[in-house]
């Protein structure tokens, strides 16, 4: 018998934060199991931090949509604050990063494309939702990131922790200067206290990147030097690190990825929109489930040689080095592991993303990108 906490049943711990632990939880007034998250009681005399909290519930119990975990429940017992969520049984998008750079290598681009389509849906909902008088609520998540992402056991891509969302409405506003979320995926213009939904676009632009490439964009070891690149590093296309990437997925990250937000894609719909155009055609329920199944089915690590083979290779066909003398070859049991991967999204996988690119993609980008980029689409194919 698990612990008892009103009318919930407590059972294993999901996990634990600075504010607040998850656990599984069950109650006979919901029908499936939820994800019970309660604020540290030492916490609850901490007025700003209780009203992030209770921001945190408002705010979510408003948000209708599938790819948003929904709220159950909110309230306040013998002095604790909690907050009951659905249960998304299913990897983290982090986990499945982690996964495949040990077990599998690169993401097939068509899962790529699945979960940003998904994601952006998603934003978009959050971001033009309003409230009963009809007037904007102006979210922002503030932290989109790979460990705030679940991939559902039905392919369903879930946003999850709107707890450092904002609003135009939030009882605590945020002091000037502070940074909420992870610095990787923070934009340029959050840091000079300028805050809107375009910087969950930016946000979603690194995270397309880092699944594109395998490697995180702006990496470094201390906070400042983080925040230094972010700032300032040039963000080049993902193709320079993986080849199979095509030219319009290039510009669909690029431009997320732009630092002045007005070049940037102005709503999470445009974005969504310009990737089902190069997509041309989503992954079915089966085959993205039936793949994510796959890919923690691998037992066998990668090894480390076979690692930096690939790495040289995507090197040099990126043109940035010079080849002299023979390169040692990929090893045959990464090639069939790759072979597997691919082949666990067909007959959707990238052949149809190039098909369709070569037709209609750079064209319908072009139209897409209209909006102060014109330029941007001009600039970004001559690079190529």
């Amino acid at each position: 018998m698990g612990e008892r906490f009103g009318s919930y049943e407590i059972y294993e711990e999901l996990g634990a934060g600075g504010l607040a632990t998850v656990h599984l939880a069950r109650s006979r007034a919901v029908k499936d199991p939820v994800a019970l998250k309660r604020m540290y009681p030492h916490i609850a005399n901490i007025p700003e931090l209780v009203g992030s909290f209770v921001d945190e519930a408002r705010l979510a119990r408003h948000l209708r949509h599938p790819g948003i975990a929904r709220v159950y429940e909110f309230g306040k017992l013998r002095g604790i604050y909690f907050i009951a969520f659905e249960y998304v049984p299913g990897p983290t998008l982090l986990q499945i990063q982690q996964q495949c750079r040990d077990y599998v290598g690169r993401i097939p681009i068509m899962v790529v494309l699945e979960v940003a389509y998904q994601l952006c849906d998603a934003l978009d909902h959050a971001h033009n939702l309003r409230n009963e008088l009809g007037y904007p609520l102006g979210i922002v998540h503030r932290d989109v990131s790979p460990s705030n992402v679940i991939v559902s056991s039905t392919g369903q891509v879930k946003l999850i922790d709107f707890g450092l969302a904002k609003t135009k409405q939030s009882s605590v506003q945020s002091q000037a200067g502070t940074i909420k979320g992870k610095l990787n995926y923070v934009a340029p213009e959050y840091l000079s206290g300028k805050l809107d939904a375009r910087v969950d676009l930016w946000a979603l632009g690194v995270v397309m990147y880092e699944l594109l490439t395998g490697r995180r964009l702006f990496d470094a070891s201390e906070p400042s030097q983080i925040l230094d690149r972010v700032r300032s590093l040039p963000v080049e296309p993902p193709s320079r690190s993986n080849p199979e990437v095509p030219r319009e997925v290039d510009l669909i990250v690029l431009k997320a990825l732009e630092r002045d937000p007005n070049l940037r894609w102005q709503s999470a719909g445009d974005m969504r929109d310009a990737i089902g155009v190069v997509a041309a055609g989503r992954l079915t329920q089966r085959q993205f489930v039936s793949w994510i199944e796959w890919v923690f089915t691998q037992k066998q690590p990668l090894r480390r040689e076979d690692s930096g083979v690939s790495a040289l290779y995507e090197i040099i066909q990126s043109r940035e080095v010079e080849v002299i003398g023979e390169l040692p070859a990929i090893s045959a049991a990464v090639e069939q592991r790759r072979r597997e991967s691919v082949a666990m999204i067909s007959p959707v996988g990238t052949a149809m993303i190039q098909r369709r690119a070569s037709r209609r993609g750079v064209a319908w980008i072009a139209l897409l990108l209209v909006g102060g980029a014109a330029g941007f689409l001009a600039h970004a194919l001559g690079a190529f």
